[in-house]
């Protein structure tokens, strides 16, 4: 009898070690940790906000403790949220990556957000922001026209120039620049009716240029400009007529 009470206490003892013991940062607990992730998409140099809203399907991860490295992931819903069920108490890490908004280049940087969990916890990270950013051509609005070109008889001079015909500008080369950039953005040719479209735009200001003889005898081209802005992301905005000259 009495060694059956001595195994018994030795059982009651361990049992009472084992759940006595503090948990250590993981699985297994009834705390929680949840969050929303919203996305902010700018253009290249984040001078201009393009969209923001849940970010969805984005990897959001999760260290325990002093682990540098990643113990668990998940993927945010549509509506951006995301949650790591039943932990432990203890220090968590949640990260994810995002474009550096105080950064123009493309590379991406680790976002960081501690958490201390008690038991039965649950933090919440509402709010938290990815960014993101979209090229000049990674948007859905057009921008159109038509370039026509005042032919001269070349046996004709200014002032007293003679009107040949006006013809659609057939295979002219047209170029667009996207805000403060330094060099044009793409080049296209009118169709045979002399006709463009500047396709997939994002919001933003723009410049349109051809190149037109100078008839009054320079010897550079002039540049003809147009000065566009589209304030919504699905606009189609059709030019005023272009026309250049030549000789």
């Amino acid at each position: 009898m009495k060694v059956l009470t001595k195994t018994i206490l030795i059982i009651f003892s361990l049992i009472w070690v084992l759940s006595s013991c503090e948990k250590e940062e993981g699985f297994g607990g009834n705390a929680e940790i949840s969050g929303k992730l919203i996305k902010k998409i700018y253009n290249d140099d984040y001078s201009l906000l393009l969209e923001e809203g849940p970010a969805k399907d984005e990897d959001v991860y999760l260290s325990f403790g002093s682990n540098n490295t990643s113990d668990e992931k998940v993927e945010t819903s549509f509506t951006g949220n995301f949650s790591f069920r039943y932990l432990f108490e203890g220090d968590y890490k949640v990260y994810y990556y995002s474009k550096d908004f105080e950064n123009t280049s493309s590379s991406e940087i680790e976002i960081l957000n501690e958490v201390s969990l008690k038991k039965g916890e649950t933090a919440n990270l509402n709010d938290l922001v990815i960014y993101d950013t979209y090229d000049f051509d990674e948007g859905e609005a057009t921008i159109e026209g038509k370039v026509r070109v005042i032919n001269y008889y070349n046996s004709t001079t200014w002032p007293n120039l003679v009107v040949k015909d006006i013809t659609p500008a057939q295979e002219l080369e047209i170029y667009l620049v996207y805000g403060n950039h330094k060099q044009y953005d793409q080049r296209i040719r009118t169709n045979y009716d002399g006709t463009f479209a500047f396709t997939n735009l994002i919001k933003g200001n723009y410049k349109i240029y051809v190149y037109s003889e100078d008839v009054k005898g320079g010897t550079a081209d002039i540049v003809i400009q147009k000065e566009i802005q589209i304030t919504s992301k699905q606009q189609e905005l059709t030019l005023d007529e272009i026309t250049i000259e030549k000789l």
